[in-house]
């Protein structure tokens, strides 16, 4: 969990405006090179009108105006190359990822019109899918206090039973001591999606937890860790986020698991879990 490559894809939206400060943080922190791209991103509407012509674009004059945009797009790091590219934006952020060694992407999420709050942007999706580096994004970013961008003191851990676990755990411990930050662990024991939470019976919400505090143990001596977790049942989403806000946590880290496997529910559950996350969300 060190990054020396960071790519921080930029639209010139207030919501990239308000990432810029993470970006920069995380690079001195990690003493890494920053590599700004901006993708000209041309509708598929543009090929044929409504009469079937296609629209006439003048891509190379595009693409100079965004370039243009781009230098003047500041981030005060010791390393930053500009890079402006046409083409799908998922696709652009995945392939210069995979080609150029970049370990960490950085980017806000864009849910658009009345159901913002719902969606997490198939830009981002498409990037957390399928990007085989760690993912940072926020739903929420340009609502965070200035400091709150900059800094870590808080971690929150979100963890599923699985075979993966322990490598999350451990991760999580590298990147909360390079931030010299404080760890702790949630988990959200599974809830029949047909029930409710609060209308599970006392004593079998009890069982689930105590079974799944049990794992988790055994799972924390694996990873050679002793945390703190907080073991609650109901909707992963909802679990990690009433966490977040009172641990007071500054980033939370989920595990994304292997492509094209499952990571349980929390993999299913990652979308909604950025969304609702009151803090900026790590994803490995």
């Amino acid at each position: 969990m060190t990054f020396s490559h960071i790519l921080f894809p930029v639209d010139f939206s207030a919501r990239s405006e308000a990432t810029r400060p993470a970006v920069t943080s995380w690079a001195r922190r990690f003493n890494a090179k920053v590599t700004l791209l901006h993708i000209v991103h041309i509708p598929v509407s543009s090929y044929g009108g409504a009469d079937g012509y296609p629209i006439i674009l003048d891509i190379p004059n595009i693409e100079a105006t965004a370039k243009a945009r781009l230098e003047r797009f500041k981030i005060d790091v010791p390393e930053v190359t500009r890079v402006v590219t046409t083409g799908d934006p998922a696709y652009e952020v995945i392939q210069y990822a995979g080609k150029n060694n970049v370990d960490l992407i950085m980017m806000p999420t864009h849910g658009h019109g009345k159901f913002r709050s719902l969606l997490l942007g198939s830009v981002a999706a498409k990037v957390l899918h399928d990007a085989h580096c760690p993912v940072w994004t926020s739903a929420h970013i340009e609502e965070l206090p200035l400091e709150a961008r900059t800094e870590i003191h808080n971690v929150l851990c979100a963890i599923e039973v699985g075979s993966d676990t322990a490598g999350v755990i451990r991760s999580a411990q590298e990147l909360a001591r390079a931030w010299d930050a404080k760890l702790r662990l949630v988990h959200a024991v599974p809830v029949d999606e047909t029930r409710p939470e609060k209308y599970l019976e006392t004593d079998f919400r009890a069982a689930l937890i105590k079974k799944s505090q049990e794992e988790i143990a055994a799972l924390q001596q694996d990873a050679g860790a002793n945390l703190e977790v907080t073991v609650e049942a109901g909707h992963p989403s909802h679990v990690v986020r009433d966490a977040a806000l009172e641990y007071g946590a500054d980033l939370a880290i989920t595990g994304r698991g292997k492509l094209h496997e499952t990571f349980g529910r929390l993999r299913t559950n990652t979308y909604a879990i950025i969304r609702d996350s009151p803090c900026p969300v790590l994803s490995v």
